[in-house]
C-alpha cells in the first residue's frame, strides 16, 4: 500500500489529469520534500514514516493547495455543488416525475468494448416530462436507468449525522422510485437503450430541503446551453459568469462517441465568453471557490498556443503573486482578445 501511495503521481502524471488529480499529485509531491528535508528520510526510506504523520502532514498540503494550486498552472478553479455540476455536464435536463419502474431489470454492459461477462444490472424508471429544459422537446418521457442494487435517495442537505454513511454500489447511483418529483440531470447510457444521471448521481427533488435555490441555479445553466449569446448578456454579472462557465466546460467536454473533433464556437458567443473572462478577478471573489473566477476558467483558452507566459513565482507573498496573474492574464487578454478562438468538442461523422 505504502508504494502505492509513493508511486501513484508518476501513474497520475501519464494521464490527462484533471484540476483535482493535477492537485492531489502535487501535493504528495509537496508531502514528500518536506519530509525528506526535515526527517532525512528518501523515498525508500519512506516505508518506516507513520501512516498517522503522512496522512496528517498530506491533509494540511491538500487543505493549503485547494487555496493555492499548482504555482505554474491555476491558482483556483470553481467548485460548484453537485446539482449544478450536474447540469452543466448533462445533455438532457428536465423537470418531471417519476411515473412507473419497470418490471423487468436490464442487464448491459457497463462500457462499450466490454465483454458480456461484465454485464450489470439495471431497472429503469419511466420518467414524465413536465418541462423539456434542455435536450428533450417534442418529447413526452424518457426511461432513466439505475443500477439494480443502488441505496435509496437521501437528501444531500441533510447532515451526516442525521442520515449516516449511504452505502450502495461503487458507482454512487441513487434507486429512483414512483412519484419522485423534481429536477434531472441526464446522459444516455453507453451502451443501454435509456438515460442516467449524470455522475451517477442524485435527482434534485422538490422535496429536498435546497431544492428552490439548487433550481435556480439549474434553470439558468440550462438557460444558457439553450441561448448562449442571450445568456452572456445579461444584466448580472455573477449570471454571466456562470453562464460562461457552463458554456467552456460543456465545450470542451468529450462526447460520447467513438470519433470526436472540435470546431470553432460562433464570433459572437467567443467574443462574449472572453469579455466575461476579463471582468472576473482572477481569485474568486470572498475565497469562495464555488464561484467562477478568471484562474478557474484561463485553462480553457489554452492561451499556451498564442504565446502567453506565466508570471514566475519570485515572492513569498501570495497576495502579490495571484496580483501578477491578475495583470499579466488581463493585458494578454486585451492584446490577443481577437485571436483567441475557443473551440467545442463535438462528435465525428
Amino acid at each position: 500500500m505504502t508504494k502505492f501511495i509513493l508511486w501513484w503521481p508518476t501513474l497520475l502524471a501519464r494521464l490527462e489529469m484533471n484540476f483535482l488529480s493535477r492537485t492531489i499529485w502535487f501535493a504528495v509531491s509537496l508531502v514528500k520534500q518536506v519530509i525528506s528535508k526535515s526527517v532525512g528520510l528518501s523515498c525508500r526510506g519512506f516505508k518506516i514514516m507513520s501512516h498517522r504523520l503522512y496522512c496528517r502532514v498530506a491533509v494540511v498540503a491538500l487543505v493549503v493547495l485547494a487555496q493555492v494550486g499548482r504555482a505554474d498552472r491555476i491558482i483556483a478553479v470553481p467548485v460548484p455543488t453537485k446539482p449544478v455540476t450536474q447540469a452543466m455536464q448533462a445533455g438532457v435536463i428536465v423537470l418531471g416525475k417519476v411515473a412507473e419502474i419497470e418490471k423487468d431489470t436490464v442487464w448491459v454492459a457497463p462500457y462499450r468494448g466490454a465483454g458480456k461477462e461484465q454485464n450489470v444490472a439495471y431497472k429503469i424508471a419511466v420518467l414524465k416530462i413536465e418541462d423539456p429544459l434542455v435536450g428533450a422537446r417534442g418529447l413526452t418521457q424518457l426511461r432513466v436507468g439505475f443500477l439494480a442494487d443502488s441505496p435509496a435517495h437521501v437528501d444531500p442537505a441533510l447532515p451526516r449525522t442525521a442520515v449516516g454513511v449511504r452505502r450502495g454500489n461503487m458507482a454512487g447511483s441513487v434507486a429512483l422510485t414512483a412519484e419522485m418529483d423534481g429536477l434531472f440531470m441526464l446522459v444516455p447510457h453507453q451502451t443501454g437503450d435509456f438515460y442516467v444521471i449524470v455522475i451517477n448521481g442524485d435527482p434534485l427533488l422538490k422535496k429536498d430541503l435546497n431544492y428552490a435555490k439548487d433550481s435556480e441555479a439549474v434553470k439558468k445553466i440550462a438557460a444558457a446551453i439553450d441561448d448562449p449569446v442571450t445568456a452572456l448578456k445579461s444584466k448580472n454579472k455573477d449570471d454571466r459568469a456562470m453562464a460562461a462557465q457552463t458554456l467552456l466546460i460543456r465545450h470542451q467536454t468529450r462526447p460520447l462517441s467513438a470519433k470526436v473533433t472540435d470546431e470553432d464556437i460562433s464570433p459572437e458567443e467567443n467574443k462574449l465568453i472572453l469579455q466575461v473572462i476579463a471582468e472576473l478577478p482572477w481569485t474568486p471573489e470572498g475565497s469562495d471557490n464555488s464561484k467562477p473566477s478568471r484562474s478557474g476558467l484561463w485553462k480553457y483558452l489554452h492561451t499556451e498556443e498564442l504565446g502567453f507566459v506565466p508570471p514566475v513565482f519570485n515572492s513569498k507573498n501570495q497576495a502579490e503573486f495571484n496580483k501578477q496573474w491578475e495583470e499579466a492574464t488581463k493585458t494578454f487578454l486585451s492584446e490577443n482578445a481577437g485571436k483567441i478562438k475557443i473551440k467545442k468538442l463535438v462528435a465525428g461523422k
